[in-house]
């Protein structure tokens, strides 16, 4: 059967590499009707946080596998852990809470952190429904029903930017270009995006038999004013979040990633030396070195 030729669209001058992957071309990027989604608007940006991370992240998936990438970039972000070769990558990929946290959600409606967020003040009948109708709710919960859109699920999944999978490990990579993490969700001011992440991470982690490890990518480690994610790595790495250690939060820059490769180039090809020489023009493009 013969294929439909791609066609370069707007968003391929943003990637570095393999703008014509199926999954552009999937309901994360092209609404039901056909029009691009908010993700793809975003994507045609240079300063788009999705295109960097499919581009970083391919590029070393695809054609520097070799390298035994991942052990030394875990290490590199001060991450103590074994990492086997050849990882396999997955990108906005979803996540779900776990029951634990979503029970937690129900029984804590009248906490400040539930009680003065966005959500409780958008639809104020809310929490009053889920005290009304708290034993029932947690049936329902308890019964598995947990990923619907219900008036008892008050957290939704979690898109990973990056899940990277290898024996006995699954790494979450949270990526940052410019922007910063959230500090609060719709119904819990005291969920900030790092805690997400690293909690659903680790209930998909658990659901699979892993090992979880955490690993931030930014710009930089230093901003004036600092970022909340400079904050809430130190404060985390000091007291780590429940079910994981200090020496599974891992956090390296963008620019960090490409001096560890430009290290490595007398290990390489000529292609994987071309291929590294194109993520440095790609990068300081965006100001990433």
């Amino acid at each position: 059967m013969n294929q439909t030729p791609h066609q370069h669209q707007p968003y391929c001058d943003q990637l570095l590499l393999d703008c014509n992957d199926p999954i552009f071309q999937g309901s994360l990027f092209v609404g039901k009707n056909g029009d691009p989604t908010k993700k793809m608007r975003d994507l045609h940006s240079p300063n788009s946080e999705d295109a960097v991370t499919w581009s970083v992240f391919r590029l070393l998936d695809r054609h520097l596998a070799g390298l035994h990438w991942l052990s030394e970039l875990l290490a590199l972000g001060r991450c103590r852990i074994e990492a086997a070769d050849q990882p396999e990558i997955a990108f906005w990929e979803r996540g779900y809470p776990s029951k634990e946290r979503l029970l937690w959600l129900l029984n804590h409606t009248q906490d400040p952190r539930m009680a003065e967020s966005d959500g409780a003040g958008e639809d104020p009948k809310r929490l009053r429904l889920v005290r009304q109708r708290l034993d029932e709710y947690t049936r329902h919960i308890n019964d598995g029903k947990t990923r619907s859109r219900r008036k008892w699920i008050l957290e939704g999944p979690t898109e990973f930017d990056v899940i990277i999978r290898c024996h006995g490990l699954l790494v979450a990579v949270e990526a940052k270009l410019y922007s910063d993490v959230a500090t609060e969700i719709t119904w819990d001011t005291g969920r900030d995006q790092i805690a997400r992440v690293v909690d659903v991470g680790l209930e998909v982690a658990r659901q699979e038999s892993r090992e979880f490890c955490f690993l931030l990518v930014s710009d930089r480690r230093q901003h004036d004013p600092p970022k909340e994610y400079e904050r809430l790595m130190t404060a985390y790495r000091a007291s780590p979040p429940d079910g994981l250690s200090a020496d599974h939060l891992g956090w390296l820059t963008w620019g960090e990633i490409y001096d560890w490769l430009a290290e490595q180039k007398s290990q390489c090809s000529t292609t994987q030396v071309a291929w590294i020489d194109k993520m440095r023009g790609f990068l300081a493009q965006r100001s990433l070195l």
